[in-house]
């Protein structure tokens, strides 16, 4: 049962890269002048399920800190991993609350929308950040795959 636990991180992972990854896509996809309109419609559920899954992740992610076989080498970089993976979540919370707030008051003016594109551009440079020290966890020092770890 706890070799389950650490392998719920590596599971879920993909869900907040997938969804914010698209949630960009459509929000800067809805920029153009002849966007569709379903592009504004979708931009603001892919943000919020993917700041959502990426909060669960990161529950998840230091669950398997705690039981997954631990590489003395590799502590450098899950440091690396888990701290931008709070300031990613903390973005993406930002936006997501910016987002919330615009909608309340009927859209956004132009200093919005500029904090909006900057705030989307960081935390895809986090999430980008984050995924490569997840992968060099695995990939480089075989942190909690069988038969790699000591």
């Amino acid at each position: 049962m706890e070799r389950a636990l650490y392998l719920l991180h590596p599971a879920a992972v993909h869900f907040p890269i997938v969804l914010l990854a698209l949630g960009a896509a459509a929000a800067g996809g809805r920029l153009f002048p002849r966007a569709p309109g379903w592009l504004d419609e979708a931009a603001a559920p892919l943000l919020w399920m993917g700041t959502a899954s990426a909060w669960i992740t990161l529950g998840l992610g230091l669950l398997a800190e705690s039981n997954a076989p631990h590489v003395p080498a590799a502590w450098e970089v899950l440091a690396e991993h888990e701290e931008l993976a709070w300031w990613t979540c903390g973005v993406f919370t930002v936006l997501s609350c910016l987002g919330a707030c615009a909608a309340k008051i009927g859209g956004m003016n132009v200093l919005m929308r500029r904090a909006t594109a900057l705030l989307w551009a960081l935390g895809l440079g986090l999430l980008f950040a984050t995924a490569m020290r997840g992968g060099r966890l695995v990939y480089d020092f075989g942190m909690a795959v069988g038969g790699l770890s000591p």
